[in-house]
C-alpha cells in the first residue's frame, strides 16, 4: 500500500508539473502577443515593464520546476517556452535580463538526447550575443566532454560541435578545449559530411592562431586522418582541410627549430608535417582524381609548401 500511495503521488507531482509548465508556455504566448502589441504602439516603457514581470514571476517558477525534475516532458515544454516558440520572440532577452542562462545545464544533464540537443541550440542562440560569452564558456568544458561521447553523427553530437564551433571563433575559448583535440581529430576520420564539416571548421579557428600550433601538433592524429583528401569528400570539406594543412605547416615551418621531434609522440599530428611523404602522395591522387580546378590549384599550392 505504501509503495502505491508513494508511485501516486509522484504521478500526481508530474501532472501537476507538466500542467503548470503548460499553463506558463500558454501564458508566455499570451505575454508575447501583448508585447508585441505595445511595441507596435510605441511604448517602449511598458513593453520592458510587461518582459519584466516575466522574468520575475512566470520565468521564475518555470526554473524551479526546470531543477526540481528530469522528466523530458516537462524539459520540452520548457525548451519550446523559453527558447523555440516563434511566437515569443523575446525568450533570449527575458532569460539574458534575469540572469538565468543557468537553467541551461539542467536541460544539459538531461539523459534524453532530444532535450539535450535542444538544449545546445539554446545555448548557441543565446552565445550569439557578446554579453553572453563569458556565461556561456561556463559549459565549454562539459560539452567538449559530452560531445566526443555522444552516438556518431547523432544530431546531439552535431548540436555540440556546432556550439564548440562558434565559440572557438574567439581564441580566448580554443585554449579551454585543447584536451579534446585528439578526439576531434579521431572524428574528423569516421565522421559523417555534416561531422566533419563542424570539426573542420573548429580546427580551423585553431590553425589561425599561432599559439595553438603546438596544441594542434601534439594531438593525437589517426594515420587514415589524411584521407580526408578524398575525391568521395565535398569540395568545401576539402577546401577546408586544405586550408587546415596550409595553416598548420606555416606556422610548422616558422618554429621548425623549436618543433624538435624529441618533443612529440609518434602517433601526433607533428609527424605528418614532419614527414610528409604520404601526404604528399595522397594529395598527388587527389590532383589527379578531382575535377575542379579550385580544388586542383589548391592542391599544387599546398604541395609546393609541404
Amino acid at each position: 500500500m505504501g509503495r502505491v500511495q508513494e508511485v501516486g503521488w509522484v504521478t500526481a507531482g508530474l501532472v501537476v508539473w507538466a500542467g503548470t509548465c503548460y499553463y506558463l508556455y500558454k501564458l508566455t504566448k499570451g505575454r508575447a502577443r501583448s508585447v508585441r502589441t505595445l511595441a507596435k504602439n510605441g511604448s517602449r516603457v511598458k513593453m520592458e515593464t510587461v518582459v519584466g514581470d516575466l522574468a520575475n514571476a512566470e520565468l521564475e517558477k518555470l526554473i524551479c520546476m526546470i531543477e526540481m525534475t528530469e522528466d523530458p516532458s516537462i524539459h520540452e515544454i520548457a525548451n519550446n517556452a523559453l527558447y523555440n516558440s516563434p511566437e515569443y520572440p523575446f525568450s533570449h532577452e527575458v532569460i539574458r535580463n534575469a540572469g538565468r542562462i543557468s537553467i541551461i545545464e539542467s536541460l544539459l544533464n538531461n539523459p534524453y538526447p532530444s532535450v539535450r540537443q535542444k538544449a545546445l541550440n539554446a545555448l548557441n542562440n543565446i552565445s550569439v550575443a557578446a554579453e553572453n560569452h563569458r556565461k556561456v564558456k561556463t559549459y565549454l568544458n562539459q560539452v567538449c566532454e559530452d560531445t566526443v561521447t555522444y552516438p556518431l553523427n547523432s544530431n546531439v553530437q552535431l548540436a555540440g560541435l556546432r556550439l564548440i564551433k562558434h565559440l572557438t571563433i574567439i581564441s580566448e575559448y580554443q585554449h579551454m578545449v585543447t584536451n579534446y583535440i585528439s578526439e576531434f581529430l579521431r572524428l574528423l576520420t569516421v565522421g559523417s559530411g555534416e561531422t566533419k564539416d563542424h570539426i573542420l571548421g573548429m580546427l580551423l579557428n585553431f590553425s589561425k592562431n599561432p599559439s595553438m600550433t603546438k596544441d594542434l601538433l601534439i594531438a593525437n592524429a589517426p594515420t587514415s586522418l589524411i584521407n580526408i583528401f578524398s575525391k568521395k569528400e565535398t569540395k568545401e570539406n576539402i577546401l577546408n582541410a586544405l586550408s587546415l594543412f596550409e595553416n598548420i605547416n606555416y606556422h610548422f615551418k616558422r618554429r621548425a627549430k623549436v618543433f624538435t621531434q624529441d618533443k612529440f609522440s609518434k602517433n601526433s599530428l607533428y609527424f605528418i608535417f614532419h614527414r610528409p611523404k604520404a601526404c604528399a602522395k595522397k594529395l598527388r591522387v587527389l590532383a589527379a582524381e578531382y575535377s575542379d580546378p579550385e580544388v586542383k590549384e589548391r592542391v599544387e599550392l599546398l604541395l609546393s609548401k609541404l
